[in-house]
């Protein structure tokens, strides 16, 4: 793999491809700074951030139902999250928790963007088609709700 530093003109290059690779194929807005990728969350978008333990057991459950989707790894933080793309849901079923974190309108999210650049962020599921890029929300947080109800430990109620 080659190894890029910011400010190298092929990184800029490689970002920029990687951004229009991202918009192309998937319709999603994103924006390139000069070595990095970000999504631009619409309203139509949520990121829910999941402890890696519990996004694995999330994952198996959604695969199960054979839903398509795009699944990220924050390898880099020191409680690993997955972090799944889905449409904005119908339905908040799940219960406040300090693990879990949604994420809207308006947040900018990291991309890796290929070539050895972003190391911190990568690819669990890889998104494979513009039809399915994001997982359903509402299935994504049923699954979640169930998982959780015995998975996580009890919160007071806010």
């Amino acid at each position: 793999m080659t190894t890029f530093t910011p400010g190298d003109p092929d990184v800029r290059v490689a970002v920029r491809e990687a951004a229009l690779r991202y918009w192309s194929t998937f319709g999603w807005p994103v924006r390139a700074t000069e070595s990095e990728v970000l999504l631009s969350l619409r309203p139509d978008m949520v990121a829910l951030a999941v402890p890696a333990d519990l996004a694995r057991q999330l994952l198996e459950t959604l695969e199960a139902t054979g839903a398509g989707g795009a699944v990220l790894a924050l390898p880099g933080t020191a409680a690993p999250q997955w972090i799944f793309l889905t449409s904005r849901p119908n339905h908040w079923r799940v219960r406040p928790n300090p693990r879990l974190a949604m994420l809207s309108e308006g947040f900018d999210l990291l991309l890796p963007g290929g070539l050895g650049l972003n190391d911190s962020v990568a690819w669990v599921r890889e998104p494979q088609s513009a039809d399915a890029a994001l997982f359903d929300g509402d299935l994504v947080l049923g699954s979640l709700a169930a998982l959780t109800s015995t998975s996580l430990p009890a919160q007071a109620a806010a």
